[in-house]
């Protein structure tokens, strides 16, 4: 199979809960775009394996057979490297990698993987100048995500990224940058501009990453008017996306590391699995949907998708 290029774009904290709009903002929300793309279907527990004309849809388990609540480090480092993090330390951890999971990321890196084969691998968060100076003090650790592709010696974007069009913020549009950050030169983008933006900087890449957090603070704030409405901005992007990637190659793989958002009776990660919606070519799609049983089927789709050997001992 001819590679293709691919998109990661990763939300945290995004499982598939109850039908219920009263704990399930993915049940209250107006999500046109993504229904669209799933031919009338929501993103709700018992949704049955889905292929259709645009997409494709599987559940994926986040627990990877570890008993407790799976973890932000355990279940991004499982995405990132095929390995069965959890059990391979014997339990579910996070937020950050500590350096057990450190250990793993580093000997089993796909970011690594796939640089080593010449392919050009991105981040496209925007990070700001008081993030890398926390990680050069040490007053703040990487998430698992940004810590693949730094290990990778994959350098990751800056302000001045932001403001030449070459990254996205972690909010989609930059608002954040100002009312937060007390940026004012850094631009805002509409919802459907930051996933146009997306489509165009992953098309320019083989493998292109997109780190989106909210979702979980969404989920651990418990509040539901503010989660339905940022999955009705997160829908928007999503319309913006699609538009740009129609007619391309570019293959989109929207899933997670856990459950949180789905269930806003109980503010904590939940066990439920988690979505793996794939868009782009259906060849493609197939071979991506039929490895995500679970967390760790990603890295080794990847990878044979770009004709990368397994590594001596992976399967």
């Amino acid at each position: 199979m001819q590679p293709f290029p691919v998109f990661l774009l990763f939300l945290d904290g995004v499982g598939l809960g109850s039908p219920d709009p009263q704990i399930n903002p993915f049940a209250a929300a107006e999500l046109p775009h993504l229904e669209s793309l799933m031919e009338g279907r929501r993103l709700l527990s018992g949704l049955e394996p889905f292929d259709g004309t645009r997409a494709s849809f599987r559940s994926a388990d986040a627990t990877l057979g570890v008993d407790g609540l799976p973890e932000s480090a355990t279940g991004q480092s499982a995405l990132l490297t095929g390995v069965n993090v959890p059990r391979m330390i014997g339990t579910h951890f996070g937020p950050k990698p500590d350096p057990r999971i450190r250990a793993i990321l580093k000997n089993n890196n796909l970011l690594s993987r796939l640089t080593e084969a010449g392919l050009c691998c991105r981040l496209l968060n925007a990070y700001p100048a008081s993030y890398f100076d926390l990680i050069r003090s040490g007053r703040r650790l990487h998430s698992a995500i940004p810590l693949a592709f730094d290990l990778a010696g994959i350098p990751l974007a800056t302000e001045e990224d932001l403001i030449r069009g070459n990254a996205i913020s972690a909010d989609f549009t930059g608002r954040g940058w100002h009312t937060r950050l007390q940026y004012t030169g850094t631009p805002v983008l509409t919802p459907h501009q930051a996933g146009k933006r997306m489509a165009e900087l992953a098309l320019q890449n083989d493998f292109t990453v997109f780190d989106h957090w909210p979702t979980d603070y969404a989920g651990h704030f418990g509040e539901m008017r503010g989660a339905v409405r940022l999955l009705e901005m997160l829908d928007r992007v999503l319309g913006g996306l699609v538009a740009a990637m129609t007619g391309t190659e570019l293959t989109v793989v929207v899933t997670s590391d856990h459950g949180n958002i789905e269930d806003l009776s109980a503010r904590g990660h939940t066990r439920n699995p988690v979505p793996a919606l794939i868009l782009g070519p259906p060849a493609v799609r197939e071979a991506i949907a039929g490895r995500m049983e679970d967390l760790t089927g990603f890295a080794p789709a990847v990878l044979e998708l770009f004709h990368i050997p397994p590594a001596p001992g992976e399967g």
